[in-house]
């Protein structure tokens, strides 16, 4: 039976950091192996040249929350690591474009919305399967962080990193897409997972899309944003610009394409993950079709819908491809807003009963 570790984390920025360290230090630890590994065998990088790479990110996070960087030197300083390597680690998914680019898609995800006024319940809820390299699933962590001046966040995270997918007391909650187009490229800005704390660490809809759009770059990736009282936008975000989506009839799904009329760029994403246009368009589908019951469990019946498998919405491993290159589901998270409470999943939602966490403990 799996078991995944709940972390909780309280005080100062630094204070957090360290507690987030001390108590997951051994999965900390595991996660830097894991990509200095991953980084190596695709390209051979050595360990001093990613420390190297990951201090050009260092003045865009102090410019955007110079606090950020406290709780990374927190978390480094309970897990007896360089600061450089949990930098690196909380800037993984821009060294994948500089360590793994072309060669694969860097991880897969299908995100929904549905809003107060179309629920059954009239709760607004977000959801999404994390599919990710099954290397990372025994060394992820909930994390519940109380702080003095922001928002309480509860994330389901990779340990070591300070923002994943999640939401906060405000009722902000955050759900991540892979995405990617012909003009990402390893360059220095905000790491996206550090962007994704910043923007649960908003009071509302407003400072997070502002900060998205004073923070624009480095590469591209598609957040789904909902808010307790009612709405859920989507921002593909790419190195130069935003496109935003709304909900229609109070849906909205999104997976690995591009899908604003807007979008001028090459979609690079969806020839790596081709089966990206068939989930997002099923998933909204099958959401509509629910309206009279579009309730929490029809959220978690679409997140296990296995139509094309492995490459569904519910993804599985495909043992015919390198194991390097494998994605599963690693969790599948329903947040009901409304209720301040994230149901998820240990694997699969398939196979995996959901359990719950709450804001408030």
């Amino acid at each position: 039976m799996k078991h995944l570790p709940i972390v909780e984390a309280e005080g100062s920025p630094f204070e957090i950091g360290l507690q987030h360290g001390r108590q997951s230090a051994a999965a900390v630890r595991t996660n830097f192996s894991y990509y200095l590994n991953l980084w190596n065998h695709y390209c051979g990088v050595e360990k001093n040249t990613v420390l190297e790479d990951a201090r050009i990110f260092l003045p865009y996070i102090e410019k955007l929350d110079g606090e950020l960087i406290e709780e990374l030197k927190g978390v480094a300083k309970g897990a007896e690591m360089q600061f450089e390597e949990i930098l690196a680690l909380n800037a993984r998914w821009e060294l994948n474009y500089a360590y793994l680019f072309p060669k694969e898609a860097l991880e897969g995800c299908t995100a929904i919305g549905v809003t107060a006024e179309a629920s059954s319940d009239r709760h607004m809820y977000i959801g999404q399967n994390w599919d990710y390299k099954p290397g990372v699933e025994k060394s992820c962590i909930l994390l519940r962080i109380r702080q003095k001046h922001k928002p309480d966040i509860v994330m389901h995270t990779e340990a070591g990193l300070i923002g994943h997918k999640g939401f906060n007391a405000s009722g902000i909650g955050i759900c991540m897409n892979f995405i990617r187009c012909d003009r990402d490229a390893f360059r220095p800005g905000v790491p996206v997972w550090l962007k994704v704390r910043s923007l649960l660490n908003c009071k509302n809809l407003s400072k997070c899309l502002g900060i998205l759009m004073d923070h624009e770059g480095p590469n591209s990736a598609n957040i789904l944003i909902g808010h307790r009282d009612g709405e859920v936008i989507d921002a593909e975000c790419t190195p130069d610009d935003i496109h935003f989506l709304y909900p229609k009839d109070g849906v909205l799904t999104h997976s690995n394409h591009f899908m604003s009329s807007n979008f001028k760029a090459k979609d690079i994403g969806r020839s790596l993950v081709p089966d990206s246009v068939i989930r997002s368009e099923r998933a909204g589908r099958k959401l509509t079709q629910n309206r009279v019951s579009l309730n929490l469990e029809a959220m978690k019946s679409v997140l296990a819908d296995h139509f094309d498998y492995p490459d569904s919405i519910c993804r599985h491993r495909d043992g015919s491809v390198n194991p390097h290159a494998q994605w599963e589901t690693l969790t599948s998270l329903v947040i009901d807003l409304t209720e301040g409470k994230m149901h998820y999943t240990e694997g699969p939602p398939c196979s995996h009963p959901y359990k719950s966490i709450a804001i408030d403990g």
